[in-house]
């Protein structure tokens, strides 16, 4: 093997994936000088360290051999965002590009004919337009009546979103400063794509795929967007307020203010409330308040709220955001149609099992059990169990 050849192409790879040599060499646990080496063809590159790299670059193992993979636009469209976001985000990325790959794989071994791209609703918007300040809210008004929405909440924001044809992914993004809340882009074949960060806190779930929602109905016109809180672009306000005024519109928290009768949030148990009914996290709901001038001026009595404990106390019962480290399902994770074309794929033998676990991120046992043993309802005991044993820690925290 002519490592000096295989050098070349690991940098060409990491230099694609716009990551650098220290960035690169934390994520595989080799020093910086270690991973030049490997790049200048100096040091054997071990099958492990090489397949590793691969991942990290979201490369085929061929290309790091010679053969040249095409850069579809989408992926360089992702790849150029990639630019000011952190280490852990542009290894998402990555993963990102690995599953949508993946989907278009499963589309063609179970010859199954790509979806009829809709047509936009609205016109996106230019950057004059994106900067005034009701932009937004009517935004998101427009959306509502589009949707035949109303003012209720939205109990389950994915199911809705993906029934309106968009493809949703949870990446781990990281969690570091510059890490990004999510993206949006969209594929020639597959459509819209939004991808949130798994790593974040589930309470900021609905909020990311809100903001997904704002460009894919009025900015989506651009190649890709990444999306990461505090950024303070144009774009990136707008689809801030939108996701606040679509999830909880004013009428609708006018008249549950007056349902509990509220006129101005004085205590922190009253955002809780009014967070657990809008299904939106404790800082969501309190910003929220802000903007509709509904909360007194003091808000020292707001801070270091454990929404979690309160919430608890007064009655509710946990959410999933509430347990600790849990471990995403492959529903959370990939869109409906990845995960029906798996099943086909194994059921079909147009693919291994194996190959469609490792694709869905799980093990061959865990794809066994979904294909070919009834569900006797023991998840479901499970997960009660869990959320019943997690009760007692929270009210300690």
């Amino acid at each position: 093997m002519n490592y000096e050849i295989l050098g070349q192409r690991l940098r060409v790879a990491r230099e694609r994936a716009g990551m650098t040599q220290t960035e690169a060499a934390q994520f595989i646990d080799v020093t910086s000088a270690a991973l030049n080496q490997y790049e200048s063809g100096k040091r054997r590159v071990d099958a492990l360290s090489l397949e590793r790299l691969a991942r990290l670059y979201g490369v085929p193992l061929r290309f790091l051999f010679g053969e040249e993979t095409v850069k579809t636009d989408w992926e360089e469209a992702l790849r150029l965002c990639a630019a000011n976001i952190s280490a852990s985000s542009k290894v998402g990325i990555g993963r990102l590009i690995e599953k949508v790959d993946a989907l278009l794989e499963l589309y063609k071994q179970t010859d199954t004919p790509f979806p009829e791209l809709p047509h936009p609703p609205f016109a996106p918007f230019s950057d004059r337009v994106l900067k005034e300040d009701e932009t937004a809210i009517l935004a998101a008004q427009r959306a509502r009546s589009h949707y035949n929405l109303g003012i209720a909440p939205l109990g389950d924001l994915q199911s809705f979103l993906q029934a309106q044809g968009l493809l949703i992914f949870a990446i781990p993004f990281g969690q570091e400063e510059n890490a990004i809340s999510g993206l949006f882009f969209l594929h020639p074949q597959l459509g819209q794509i939004i991808a949130i960060n798994q790593d974040n806190a589930d309470t900021c779930r609905s909020f990311s795929l809100a903001q997904g929602l704002a460009y894919s109905l009025f900015l989506h016109e651009r190649r890709a967007i990444v999306y990461r809180q505090g950024e303070r672009t144009s774009s990136q306000i707008f689809a801030e307020k939108f996701a606040c005024y679509f999830l909880i519109p004013s009428e609708a928290l006018q008249e549950r203010l007056l349902s509990l009768k509220v006129r101005v949030v004085t205590r922190p148990i009253e955002v809780v409330h009014l967070s657990r009914y809008f299904g939106v996290s404790y800082e969501t709901m309190l910003y929220r308040l802000e903007q509709e001038d509904k909360i007194v001026s003091y808000k020292d009595n707001f801070q270091n709220v454990q929404a979690a404990v309160l919430a608890r106390q007064l009655g509710y019962s946990p959410v999933h955001c509430e347990l600790q480290q849990r471990f995403h399902s492959i529903e959370e994770r990939f869109p409906r149609i990845f995960i029906e074309l798996a099943y086909r794929a194994v059921e079909e033998d147009k693919l291994s099992l194996r190959t469609v676990a490792e694709m869905l991120g799980i093990s061959d046992i865990e794809l066994e059990d979904r294909l070919y043993f009834e569900d006797t309802g023991d998840d479901e005991f499970e997960e009660d169990e869990l959320l019943q044993s997690t009760d007692y820690s929270l009210l300690k925290s």
